[in-house]
């Protein structure tokens, strides 16, 4: 199977997903094109790695992933080829916006691509994304070797971004988590992990926890739970989301317009628990 994988910022309002598109088609016809999502926060790369990471699993092996998310387009940052250990590769900027995906598959070879050879005749400095990223994608899912195509690189010398969930910050009995994303439904992502919640403020499933967007000034009081449907509608909800992350959602409302939230969130355990 001949499949590319994108995942950008760019949206659907503009042409410039289609422009790609129409690129990996002329020159690999028989590829079959597939959007994780264009809806990444602009230049916000490591929720990009994140959500690149975790949907790479669902891809038949050997998927070409075409990422970009790249804020510093045009600039001396690398364009790399990055082919992993069950054969797929990452095409994209030496950003960060590739390494988790790549490392947690194994990374087999990295190759700094050669605009000359793996480029259109004429490259945008401003959209590498369908003039240098998507012609590479295209000739490698259509048998094309990335050593043809580029230099190869050490797995060293590729820009690496943590990957998360990632441990929180301890301040005193409260724990900082970040808000990475908010979602079309207002359910608000953190970067914390199910076992970060458990470990850190010792809080069980049906349990209490204590959140607050304003540096501790003002807490709400929001039950731990399976889903949605584990609190009333209209209530809050604290629960492990679909991405492995720790989200906060409103039963059938909208959390972010109920909280604001910030960059960063506070939790603590309440001091009374309910029975699960």
């Amino acid at each position: 199977m001949k499949v590319i994988a994108f995942l950008t910022d760019f949206g659907l309002s503009d042409a410039y997903v289609g422009q790609m598109k129409g690129v990996a088609l002329r020159i690999c016809p028989e590829a079959k094109l597939a959007d994780i999502t264009h809806g990444i926060p602009k230049y916000n790369v490591l929720w990009g790695a994140h959500i690149l990471r975790i949907s790479r699993r669902y891809f038949p092996k050997g998927t070409v992933f075409v990422g970009v998310v790249d804020p510093g387009v045009g600039s001396e940052r690398k364009a790399v080829a990055i082919v992993g250990e069950e054969g797929n590769v990452y095409v994209g900027p030496d950003n960060g916006l590739l390494y988790p995906s790549a490392a947690e598959e194994g990374i087999k070879a990295v190759y700094e691509l050669n605009p000359e050879k793996a480029g259109l005749p004429e490259i945008a400095h401003t959209f590498h994304g369908r003039d240098l990223f998507t012609p590479a994608a295209a000739l490698i899912a259509c048998g094309v070797n990335p050593a043809s195509i580029g230099r190869r690189l050490s797995a060293d010398d590729l820009v690496k971004l943590p990957k998360i969930p990632r441990k929180p910050k301890v301040m005193g009995e409260a724990v900082r988590a970040r808000v990475v994303y908010v979602d079309g439904f207002g359910n608000i992502i953190t970067d914390m992990g199910t076992s970060e919640l458990r470990n850190y403020l010792g809080v069980k499933l049906g349990g209490i926890v204590q959140i607050s967007f304003d540096g501790g000034r003002t807490w709400v009081s929001v039950k731990y739970g399976r889903t949605f449907s584990d609190v009333p509608e209209g209530s809050l909800v604290l629960y492990e989301g679909s991405h492995g992350l720790i989200e906060i959602a409103v039963n059938r409302g909208n959390a972010a317009l109920a909280l604001n939230p910030a960059r960063d969130v506070l939790m603590k355990k309440a001091a009374k628990q309910l029975n699960r």
